[in-house]
C-alpha cells in the first residue's frame, strides 16, 4: 500500500509541474508576474519528481529525518532546486548541464524577486521589452527542460501529451521575440552576405544562431535573439556512403546517417575527433561534468570534446583529489578538499570514516 501511495505521489508531483507549465505559457501576456512564478515552480517540481523516481527520501531536506508517513502527508521540508540538482548528479547519476543550471537559477532569481520584493512584471501593464525578456528567459528554460524530459522519457512517459501541448504553446510565445529579430535582421542579413553562417535557433526558432567554426568538424552556435549557445559536429559518414552526418551537441542526440542508416558509435566519434599526440600517462582519464560521463573526453586541436554529449571547452581542469581531468566542472581550485563532479574530495573521504 505504501509503495502505491508513493507512486501516486510521484505522478501527482509531475502532473502539478505540467499544470504550472501550462499556466505559465498562457499567462505571459496578461499576468507576466505569475507566468514567471509558475514556470520556476514547474522546473522545481520536475526536478523533485525525477528524484522521486530514484527514492522518495531523496526529496526530503534531511534524509536522516525522512519519515514516509510525514512525507506523504506533506508534513516535511523538501530540498531546494539546487540541492535537487546536486542529488540527481551525485546519487542518481543524472548530471544537469551547466548551462541549464545557470538558466534555471536565473529564472528562480526572478521568481524570488517577484515573491519577496518589487519586480517590474508586477506592474499593471507590462512593457513590450519586459515581455520580450520574460519570453527569452522562458524560451531558454524550456529548451533545457524539454531536453531533460526527453532524456527522462521513461520516467515521464505519462506526460507525453502534456509536453507536446506545452511545446506548441511555447512556439506561440516565441513571437514576443519577433520584434527583436526584426531589429537585428538587417545586421544579420549584412553579415550573412559577408560570409557569416546562421542556423535556425533551437531555442527561439529564428534564423539568428551564428555559426563559429571551432574546427573542420566541430562548430559552435550563438543566437543573437535569445542568447542560446550550443554546437554541432558535421562529419563524413564512417560507412563510406559519401554523405555527411550532423550531430547536435546533446547527450543522446541523433547519430544516424539519413542516407545509409549507419549509426555512429562513440569509438568512431573518438577516431574522428581525437588529435591528441601527447599521452597523459599521469592521468587516469578525461571526464565530462556536463553529462557525467567517464573517460569520454578527447583532445581535439586546441579544444577538449566529450564524445558522449559533444560539449567542448578550450581548457581542461585537474581534480586535486582524484587526479582525473574533466571539462564542465570549473577550475577545480579547491577540489582537493571539496572534490569534483566525480569524487567528494578529502572532506568526503573523512566523512565516510
Amino acid at each position: 500500500m505504501t509503495k502505491e501511495r508513493i507512486a501516486l505521489a510521484t505522478v501527482s508531483i509531475a502532473e502539478s509541474a505540467m499544470d504550472f507549465l501550462k499556466r505559465a505559457v498562457d499567462e505571459i501576456e496578461k499576468h507576466p508576474k505569475y507566468s514567471v512564478i509558475h514556470f520556476a515552480t514547474a522546473v522545481e517540481l520536475i526536478l523533485k519528481a525525477r528524484l522521486m523516481h530514484e527514492h522518495w527520501a531523496l526529496v526530503v531536506e534531511k534524509t536522516s529525518d525522512a519519515d514516509v508517513e510525514r512525507f506523504l502527508s506533506g508534513d516535511c521540508r523538501t530540498v531546494s532546486p539546487a540541492e535537487a540538482i546536486r542529488r540527481l548528479s551525485k546519487i542518481a547519476g543524472q548530471s544537469i548541464p551547466a548551462d541549464a543550471v545557470t538558466q534555471f537559477n536565473r529564472l528562480a532569481t526572478h521568481r524570488n524577486r517577484m515573491v519577496h520584493f518589487f519586480h517590474e512584471a508586477g506592474a499593471n501593464e507590462a512593457s513590450a521589452e519586459l515581455l520580450e525578456g520574460i519570453a527569452r528567459e522562458q524560451c531558454l528554460c524550456w529548451f533545457h527542460l524539454e531536453r531533460l524530459l526527453r532524456l527522462w522519457s521513461d520516467q515521464f512517459a505519462e506526460m507525453d501529451d502534456d509536453i507536446t501541448r506545452i511545446a506548441w504553446a511555447m512556439k506561440r510565445n516565441r513571437q514576443f521575440l519577433a520584434v527583436k529579430f526584426e531589429q537585428l535582421k538587417p545586421k544579420i542579413d549584412t553579415d550573412a552576405a559577408n560570409g557569416v553562417a546562421f542556423h535556425d535557433c533551437a531555442g527561439c526558432g529564428f534564423a539568428a544562431a551564428e555559426v563559429d567554426d571551432v574546427s573542420d568538424l566541430l562548430h559552435s552556435l550563438s543566437c543573437r535573439v535569445c542568447g542560446l549557445t550550443g554546437g554541432y559536429l558535421q562529419m563524413p559518414c564512417p560507412s563510406g556512403c559519401g554523405h555527411d552526418i550532423t550531430i547536435d551537441a546533446d547527450h543522446g542526440s541523433h547519430r544516424q546517417c539519413e542516407d545509409c542508416g549507419h549509426v555512429v558509435s562513440q569509438e568512431e566519434l573518438t577516431d574522428a575527433l581525437s588529435t591528441e599526440y601527447v599521452a597523459h600517462e599521469d592521468f587516469v582519464q578525461m571526464n565530462c561534468a556536463f553529462c557525467c560521463s567517464l573517460g569520454s573526453v578527447v583532445q581535439h586541436g586546441e579544444s577538449y570534446v566529450c564524445t558522449e554529449c559533444l560539449s567542448f571547452e578550450e581548457e581542461i581542469a585537474l581534480c586535486g583529489w582524484c587526479n582525473e581531468m574533466q571539462i564542465g566542472g570549473g577550475d577545480l581550485e579547491f577540489s582537493y578538499h571539496s572534490g569534483c563532479e566525480f569524487c567528494d574530495g578529502q572532506a568526503g573521504w573523512h566523512r565516510d570514516d
